[in-house]
């Protein structure tokens, strides 16, 4: 069984050395047409990366038929409020797929707001738990849009330490992608916790993949 390539050390390390970019978001200000090329290139620098590679999670990248996301859009890319976590709990052993675990620290909480929401309404605003680990910090969730539309295991994003600027981070959801055991089996991905799953869509980043 591998273990799922989530931990960012593996993927970024190949990805940066053959493609030259991560998944690692840094906030710029850009028209809405310059991001939407941007996240084009990286999605098809990521479609070639899994065609490609010997990293893969594709056996047969022959029949690899690429990525499934929706539309871009940068109001999807929200300034989240970083809330330390100081309990005693911090150290958490999650739940792998396999049955495993494997150890991770509570980092905080993201509270953010989506849009078209109000701000000023307390219900509307959303929190979820932040974990870091020897890679940096990764926020693993389920949304409405899951398992119909998204995977159903859960979507994951992830961020450096020093992303976390000021109390604030910058979460961009459209960057928001499938474990590798959404696409082969044979991999083990930690699951979301149950205080991860948000109640409403979030239609951005990975869909489903579709072999057909």
């Amino acid at each position: 069984m591998f273990k799922n390539k989530f931990v960012i050390g593996l993927i970024v390390a190949v990805i940066v050395g053959v493609i030259g970019y991560t998944f690692l978001g840094e906030e710029t200000t850009v028209s809405e047409a310059d991001y939407a090329a941007e996240m084009a290139q990286e999605r098809k620098d990521k479609d070639k990366f899994f065609r490609d590679s010997e990293e893969s999670p594709f056996r047969k990248t022959g029949d690899f038929k690429g990525i499934n996301y929706f539309s871009p859009s940068s109001i999807y890319k929200v300034t989240a409020t970083v809330v330390p976590y100081h309990a005693t709990d911090k150290k958490v052993n999650v739940p792998m797929t396999d049955g495993t675990t494997v150890a991770y620290e509570k980092y905080g909480f993201a509270e953010f707001t989506l849009p078209g929401e109000s701000a000023a309404a307390d219900l509307n605003v959303y929190r979820l738990l932040i974990y870091k680990h020897e890679s940096g910090l990764s926020i693993l969730f389920r949304d409405a849009t899951a398992p119909k539309e998204t995977y159903g295991g859960g979507r994951y994003l992830d961020f450096k330490i020093e992303d976390v600027k000021d109390s604030k981070l910058v979460i961009d959801f459209n960057k928001a992608y499938n474990p590798y055991c959404a696409y082969n089996h044979e991999y083990s991905c930690p699951i979301p916790p149950k205080e991860n799953t948000l109640p409403v869509r979030v239609e951005a980043g990975e869909k489903i993949y579709q072999q057909e």
